[in-house]
């Protein structure tokens, strides 16, 4: 489905932009001749239907053809943050044991690392260099001298492989199918309009269920444009940057590409808006804003309208089902704080603790039941059952709607904490801290932020007579943890406050 969703723009629209990287622009034309070739590569090397792939790759060109080329063959794609650490990183490899690894020359040596611990034949692929024992992108796609289309292969099983944080203390994997992704992108493209005459710009993580869907798909399966953010390169190596240091280039790329949609996380949209009053902008092309990964508060809300005459929309989604609900209100000024109604062909109810269907105003936990849906989490059966019933999906989250069927997210019952647009499981943290000679017990909740939604913060408890400090707790999570997990406060305690029954009490923490 997704294939021939990329052929049908191909054909009609074979020298349109298709993707926009820096100075490079790919055409359909181009973009799907290099699926082909790549899909032809990796099957040369022995990827073959159902084989998973994964891609620890920063927003690139590479990044989508290796994940159109993987759904050609039906082979399964695992998009994998690539500021992950080496024990992170290693855990996503071990579960869903990939048959290759699509990477940058900056995280080579780390995943050679992890190949060798976890002793698994695991093809390294290098899009941007060659190394010794790798395998280089672009010899692997097989140039052809005609251009002729192929008819788009038959697909079945699962394309992708997700992780969704939760209460368990690891991360879950879901599957979804080309015919879940084909629903979503279907369903958002109903709802806000996307089609060939958008330019959508990407500057959210496409290994992220937000910019996978709402970026990339979104864009290559309607005919529209996707324009990226580049890399910043320091002497030629790819670096990070905090954010504010992107701000002038992409207002810099929302003029002159011409953008009309904008998917973004509230910290995103604080920063834009954050811009010197004087300074002129002129997004007359962009039509759609939408945050997405956090709630967005009203002072974000009216700053960037303030600023720009444009509303950010609020989303609501998630990694077992996409996008659910986005508002899209002519007036927002009395339901800003509302994700809107649900997305063409999606239903969403509100759920008592007797999975009963709850009145207008009542606030109970969000169910979602759509085409998009997954069909559960892999080799928990258990958890599926609770999670997962007729058709419909208890998300967790706690919701209520108003008599016009908008959605308010009020809460969560589970212990996710959304830190800078990203689902953090306090649980994981949790369980490294207390890995940590020195360390008897740590607890992890969110501590509330105007701008970033909230930061972490971990309660410790040390072991009898052990001394340490906070930096040397800092260092001991950056060696084993990416940036937006490391808990940014860290409080000593001589004891965790617990109830009678011995349940720890997070709220006494915060």
């Amino acid at each position: 489905m997704l294939e021939e969703l990329l052929l049908k723009n191909a054909q009609q629209y074979p020298l349109k932009t298709a993707i926009v990287y820096d100075k490079l622009r790919i055409s359909y034309e181009e973009l799907y001749i290099k699926v082909r070739g790549l899909s032809k590569g990796l099957g040369a090397i022995g990827i073959r239907q159902g084989d998973c792939i994964a891609l620890i790759l920063p927003n690139c060109p590479e990044f989508a053809i290796a994940f159109y080329a993987t759904a050609k063959i039906n082979a399964i794609a695992l998009p994998l943050n690539h500021l992950f650490k080496e024990e992170e990183i290693s855990y996503y490899i071990s579960d869903s044991k990939p048959k290759a690894i699509i990477t940058d020359l900056k995280r080579v040596e780390l995943c050679r690392n992890i190949i060798a611990k976890i002793d698994q034949n695991i093809e390294l692929i290098i899009v941007d260099g060659i190394e010794p024992s790798t395998r280089y992108f672009y010899d692997l796609i097989v140039t052809e001298e005609t251009k002729n289309y192929e008819n788009a292969t038959s697909e079945s099983g699962s394309v992708l492989y997700q992780y969704s944080s939760g209460s368990t203390g690891k991360p879950k994997r879901i599957g979804k199918t080309q015919h879940n992704l084909y629903h979503e992108v279907k369903n958002f493209a109903a709802t806000t309009n996307v089609n060939s005459t958008d330019n959508i710009l990407c500057i959210v993580p496409l290994y992220h269920a937000h910019g996978l869907g709402n970026c990339l798909l979104a864009a290559i399966s309607n005919g529209a444009t996707l324009v990226i953010l580049e890399q910043v390169l320091q002497q030629g190596n790819p670096v990070e940057v905090p954010f504010i240091f992107r701000r002038q280039r992409i207002l810099e790329l929302l003029q002159s590409e011409k953008v009309t949609i904008l998917p973004a996380i509230p910290y995103i949209f604080n920063i834009l808006a954050d811009i010197a009053s004087d300074l002129e902008v002129g997004l007359s092309s962009l039509r759609l804003c939408f945050s997405a990964g956090n709630f967005l508060n009203k002072e974000i809300f009216d700053k960037f309208l303030t600023r720009f005459k444009i509303p950010i929309r609020q989303l609501y989604g998630c990694t077992e089902a996409g996008s659910i609900s986005i508002n899209l209100d002519t007036n927002m000024e009395n339901t800003y704080d509302s994700v809107g109604i649900p997305m063409k062909n999606v239903q969403v109810k509100i759920l008592s603790d007797a999975e009963e269907e709850l009145p207008v105003g009542k606030i109970g936990e969000v169910a979602i039941k759509s085409e998009a849906l997954t069909s559960g989490y892999y080799n928990m059966p258990e958890l599926n059952q609770q999670a997962f019933k007729d058709g419909w999906f208890l998300t967790g989250d706690l919701g209520k709607k108003d008599n016009n069927s908008h959605l308010y997210i009020t809460g969560r019952k589970k212990l996710l904490i959304d830190t800078g647009g990203y689902k953090v499981d306090p649980l994981e943290i949790e369980a490294i801290l207390t890995t940590h000679p020195s360390i008897q017990e740590a607890v992890v909740v969110g501590v509330k932020q105007d701008d970033i939604g909230e930061i972490i913060k971990a309660a410790i408890v040390t072991k009898e007579g052990a001394k340490i400090e906070e930096k040397e707790i800092v260092l001991f999570c950056k060696e084993r943890m990416t940036e937006f997990k490391i808990p940014k406060i860290i409080e000593f305690r001589e004891e965790i406050p617990k109830s009678a029954l011995g349940k720890i009490l997070r709220k006494d923490l915060i």
